[in-house]
């Protein structure tokens, strides 16, 4: 295999591509191995590789892994050629996984992410595209091909926790003493049913946890110095160009050892400013923003910055970088921890992720709104109609509160399961007062269709005794802070259980609202 070039997108990779044109294009594969690959996976695909009698070029970077392969003449169709060399090595990355779950069985399938795989064609063009770009256009697809499973795989995994944890619930046996057949005229569950990972309810994290310090070099540094430095620092893989801690470009170590390899590369560029070879349009972002927003904006860039560190400034001042694989793994781990603590009935997230949220909320020094939701008189409703519709009535709560907010939030509203029929809302919509106002009559409009179409049972309160009640209806604590007063997530819940005691006091469904600090909460009503 010592004829095969190795390199990504440089002049010699181009021509060597391109000699063969007239047998039938190029095919390109694009590999990812999720997380740290074993030695005996990277053995499996070295293996693969040198089985490959048509690949003529390979580049690997950080965890992907580029091949090129061309059809010889009067051999099988190129499409057929990827189609069966993907498909081997589908087989073979599947068995050493397999082999790492359970080395004296062989174990079960490959986990979902340990891998993926994507290809593309690439053929002479016909509209006057030169070959760089054509090649260029090619491995793009692949790699967005990587990038579409790799998420797909991920939402899967989300959605296959969540689906065992509520498959745990429903056939546990306390449950099943309880439950109820559903009567006749119920609405289905599967109308009200939120998704496992609502797009309203998801906390954000800011990319600014991920800043790593990277090495900065003024504009007026000269190249040779930077050299120096990666060679010094062969775990180094890019340096940030910065005057008075403002970044104005970036060089990455590879861009640069192309560049100096040119044949007149050392003489053009070893003692020249830094400023000359300086990528000045470099990914640039503020610490607070979140990380899936900036992930979305690094896979979007160019090919050849694809692997750049996105630089992170707070206030417009560098504090650091963060690479590529770094973001990816973040965002896989906070989708795992989505998974494990969303609450199983509704999807939404639990406890711990709510409280992560309120305090990243007051640490951002803006003020919000926080509104818990809570049913009145659910005790009674599950004693008449059973704890299966019971559970569909928490569902239906669920699904107002996303309606809602799609209609009248902001786009980064957090909706949280708190327990039972217990939520939260937390919101930086300009007219809280209104949210609460759509989500009583949402659901005072949506709740007559639980009661099965028959005449409402005389309500009851938790002790038996009859109340001048309507069925169920619904209880919202609104909390303003102004972003200013010293807060903390305990003042948060003991103001909210004050509001939630006078709502509660409320014939009907009704919304309290105050301030946090505030000693007498005003209230405004609602009712059925």
């Amino acid at each position: 295999m010592d004829e095969i070039g190795y390199g990504l997108l440089d002049r010699t990779m181009i021509h060597r591509l391109t000699e063969q044109w007239h047998y039938g294009g190029v095919g390109v594969i694009v590999v990812h191995l999720h997380g740290n690959a074993s030695a005996s996976v990277h053995e499996t695909l070295t293996g693969w590789m040198n089985d490959q009698r048509r690949l003529i070029w390979r580049y690997r970077m950080e965890n992907d892994f580029f091949y090129f392969l061309q059809r010889g003449k009067s051999e099988e169709q190129l499409d057929r050629l990827i189609h069966r060399a993907v498909g081997g090595l589908q087989e073979r990355l599947k068995r050493a996984y397999a082999r790492e779950d359970n080395p004296q069985t062989g174990g079960k399938e490959a986990k979902v992410a340990d891998f993926a795989i994507g290809h593309a064609l690439a053929y002479p063009s016909s509209i006057g595209r030169s070959a760089e770009a054509t090649i260029y256009y090619a491995v793009k697809e692949a790699l967005s091909a990587v990038m579409r499973l790799r998420i797909l795989q991920e939402n899967a995994a989300v959605f296959e926790q969540s689906a065992a944890e509520e498959a745990d619930y429903f056939s546990g046996p306390s449950f099943q003493d309880m439950q109820e057949p559903r009567p006749s005229g119920m609405p289905d569950r599967r109308l009200s049913q939120p998704s496992p990972r609502a797009q309203h309810g998801v906390p954000t994290f800011p990319i600014g946890e991920l800043a790593k310090s990277i090495p900065t070099f003024h504009p007026n540094s000269l190249v040779s110095d930077l050299a120096r430095m990666f060679e010094s620092n062969q775990q180094v893989q890019g340096a940030v160009i910065a005057s008075e801690g403002r970044p104005l470009g970036l060089v990455m170590k590879e861009n640069m050892n192309q560049l100096l390899a040119g044949q007149f590369g050392l003489p053009l560029y070893w003692n020249r400013s830094i400023a000359k070879i300086m990528d000045e349009e470099a990914l640039v972002v503020d610490a607070n923003w979140p990380v899936e927003q900036v992930a979305q904006m690094a896979m979007a860039r160019d090919i050849s910055r694809l692997y750049h560190v996105v630089i992170i400034t707070r206030d417009d001042q560098l504090i650091g970088a963060a690479s590529v694989r770094s973001i990816l793994e973040c965002m896989t781990q906070l989708r795992t921890e989505e998974a494990l603590t969303a609450n199983p009935l509704t999807g939404l997230p639990g406890n711990a992720a709510i409280q992560r949220e309120l305090q990243r909320r007051i640490d951002a020094n803006r003020p919000f709104a926080i509104v818990y939701a809570d049913l009145d008189y659910f005790k009674w409703y599950n004693d008449c109609y059973g704890f299966s519709q019971g559970d569909e009535l928490i569902r239906f709560l669920a699904a107002v509160l996303q309606h809602v907010t799609g209609l009248a939030g902001g786009k980064d509203d957090f909706i949280g399961h708190i327990g039972g029929d217990d939520f939260i809302l937390l919101s930086e919509a300009a007219d809280a007062e209104k949210l609460c106002r759509l989500m009583i009559a949402r659901f005072n409009a949506g709740a007559e269709a639980y009661y099965g179409g028959s005449e409402v049972p005389a309500v009851t309160d938790r002790g038996g005794n009859p109340v001048a009640q309507q069925g169920v209806t619904l209880s919202l604590s609104l909390l303003l802070w102004d972003g200013v007063e010293q807060v903390t997530t305990a003042v948060i819940s003991q103001a909210a259980a004050r509001l939630k005691k006078q709502a509660k006091s409320i014939s009907g469904s009704a919304y309290v609202s105050g301030s946090v600090y505030e000693k007498h909460l005003g209230e405004g009503k609602r009712e059925r």
